[in-house]
């Protein structure tokens, strides 16, 4: 009796085992994948990236403006040397700084040496005094008026002044759940993916080529800018200066000629007003100079930190073009291989 039952059990096993696990036999695994499967895979292409240009750098460059007040002082001067006549402009500037500056600082002004002046003019400081009285001068309206205006350069919308992600490749499967890769027609599946793949990685090396090379482009361009830019400026403000000194010796031969035509204290005032004005304005353009020196190699940075944001986001893109594409692949690849079994079990 025991015997009968374990034969009988037996027995019922095989039978489930053949009910739940058998295959049509009259309908074997095919030897090759689906053709319109096949076809699907190799339509998939790495979309073409379009490059994107760096953005430009904003740049507002520095300016320098003469002051209608002091050509107003210097005409009105050169006209006395006809007329005798002592203009109200002229007048103005000698009552502008008398307000403005003691008498002691005044004297302090004019007792500036010409060995003081050439070392401003190439960059030095004044004696502690007379930069105290310079800064008290370049801090009154009324005063400072009669000085050249200077705008600093900006670059990305900051002022200059003068002082002294690579994500990778996405992770696809190396096998397939619930088949077997040593089925003839999953190689040949596998072998439509790989050759897809392989498709996908060089158009994804020759856009990323494309990246680096406009990268390598824009940066070029950077440093050549650069010296053009900061070999221009000595030439510039050597110029300017030359100018400013040409017009300070002019001013000053005047006012000597004209000194009988005029009272000896608007004589001494208007001594101190185009010393002062001169020291002011060659500081500022030393100043100025200094901050487009800056200026040069702000451009310079920002422009590599334009030129580098869009290399980052043209590779982020292609990169992102890649994964996408690669995804599809992968699903692909998944439907060839279903498509290698016939679909009566074995799953």
């Amino acid at each position: 009796m025991k015997k009968n039952t374990i034969t009988l059990l037996a027995y019922g096993l095989a039978l489930m085992f053949m009910t739940t696990n058998c295959k049509d036999d009259k309908k074997p695994d095919p030897l090759a994948p689906s053709t319109d499967l096949v076809d699907a895979i190799n339509k998939i292409e790495l979309a073409d990236v379009s490059l994107v240009a760096p953005q430009p750098v904003v740049v507002v460059e520095s300016k320098i403006e003469t002051s209608p007040q002091a050509a107003a002082v210097n005409n009105g001067i050169r006209e006395m040397v006809t007329s005798g006549v002592v203009p109200e402009s002229v007048r103005t500037a000698g009552s502008v700084i008398s307000t403005a500056l003691s008498a002691e600082e005044r004297n302090a002004v004019r007792s500036v040496t010409p060995e003081m002046l050439a070392a401003l003019e190439k960059g030095g400081d004044l004696p502690d005094n007379l930069k105290a009285i310079q800064t008290k001068a370049a801090a009154n309206a009324s005063l400072s008026a009669y000085f050249t205006k200077v705008t600093y350069p900006t670059v990305q919308g900051v002022v200059i002044k003068g002082q002294r992600t690579n994500g990778g490749s996405p992770e696809v499967a190396d096998s397939y759940e619930g088949v077997l890769v040593s089925d003839v027609c999953l190689a040949a599946a596998e072998a439509e993916y790989q050759k897809v793949k392989a498709k996908l990685d060089a158009s994804r090396t020759t856009q990323l080529s494309g990246v680096a090379t406009q990268f390598a482009s824009d940066i070029a361009l950077l440093p050549p800018a650069e010296a053009s830019c900061l070999s221009a400026l000595p030439t510039k403000y050597d110029a300017l200066r030359t100018s400013e000194r040409e017009t300070f010796n002019n001013t000053n031969s005047l006012l000597d000629q004209n000194q009988g035509s005029m009272d000896p204290e608007l004589y001494a005032q208007l001594k101190t007003q185009v010393y002062i004005a001169y020291i002011q304005n060659i500081t500022s353009l030393n100043s100025l100079q200094e901050a487009d020196t800056l200026a040069c190699t702000a451009k310079t940075t920002a422009g590599t930190a334009s030129a580098e944001a869009a290399r980052d986001a043209n590779t982020l893109a292609v990169e992102n073009a890649y994964t996408t594409a690669i995804t599809a692949a992968g699903a692909a690849r998944a439907a060839l291989a279903q498509s290698c079994h016939n679909q009566g079990g074995g799953q």
